[in-house]
């Protein structure tokens, strides 16, 4: 009777793992994306988001079906443009490349909108990639997108009208999305009552804090910013606009 040897059992051992390894990722091909591309913003990682907004690109490819492909690689390319952005000394990058990989997220979500409409995330991650695009461009182009701005908002609002991310979304709409706008008072009311419902809402206080800078409020601006930074150290926004302020270049 023959036996197995030691090498032929580590050798099966690893063939096992290697194939069962092969197939969760074939099972769940997008695990872990999200958090690299969390980490990559948190980071201000561009070749960790280039890697990921690229393997959502070659997956969106071998299943076009799937709208997780496009949504991720909207997600990343938005997250590149964000890099981009923060890390350039002027408000926006003038390199063109910030403006190439928004346009490519846009490009994708809306794949991804066409293929689950019923996702709320979309309609959210649309609402602040046009947002930032009207921010790119000057009047009278910005005026193209107004209406997939509000188009994204009101399908947000319609999927997730109770979730803080939909809150937060409306509230801002409340600042930006009529004209003339309104006075600073009544957007930062309603980011104020968030805060009720989250004393430790990072991403309130530096709305509150832009909203106030875009008014030429400095000290006011300044305080919120710092409250931002203060409950989320890597809000990479308010560290920017905050120094821009102490630097006299605020919005």
């Amino acid at each position: 009777m023959k036996t197995v040897s030691t090498r032929s059992i580590l050798f099966l051992s690893l063939f096992l793992v290697l194939a069962t390894a092969a197939t969760i990722h074939a099972q769940e091909p997008f695990k872990g994306t999200a958090a690299d591309i969390e980490k990559g913003m948190q980071t201000l990682d561009i070749p960790l988001l280039e890697k990921t907004a690229k393997y959502c690109g070659e997956m969106a490819k071998k299943d076009p079906k799937d709208y997780r492909a496009p949504y991720y690689g909207a997600k990343a390319h938005f997250a590149i443009t964000d890099c981009l952005d923060i890390k350039s000394s002027e408000e926006f990058d003038q390199s063109g490349k910030s403006d190439e990989h928004l346009d490519t997220a846009l490009d994708m979500i809306k794949v991804a909108q066409g293929l689950k409409g019923d996702n709320a995330d979309i309609p959210i991650l649309t609402f602040y990639m046009v947002r930032r695009k009207m921010l790119h461009v000057s009047f009278p182009g910005l005026m193209a997108y107004i209406g997939d701005r509000t188009a994204a908002y009101d399908k947000a609002k319609e999927l997730a009208p109770d979730t803080m991310e939909v809150k937060i979304v409306s509230a801002i709409q409340v600042a930006e999305g009529g004209w003339p706008p309104p006075p600073p008072e009544k957007p930062i009311a309603e980011f104020e009552k968030l805060l009720k419902e989250d004393p430790k809402l990072a991403e309130a206080y530096y709305q509150i804090g832009y909203i106030w800078d875009k008014a030429k409020k400095t000290d006011d601006a300044k305080k919120n910013y710092q409250k931002a930074l203060e409950l989320d150290p890597n809000h990479h926004w308010a560290k920017k606009k905050l120094q821009a302020l102490s630097a006299g270049t605020g919005a």
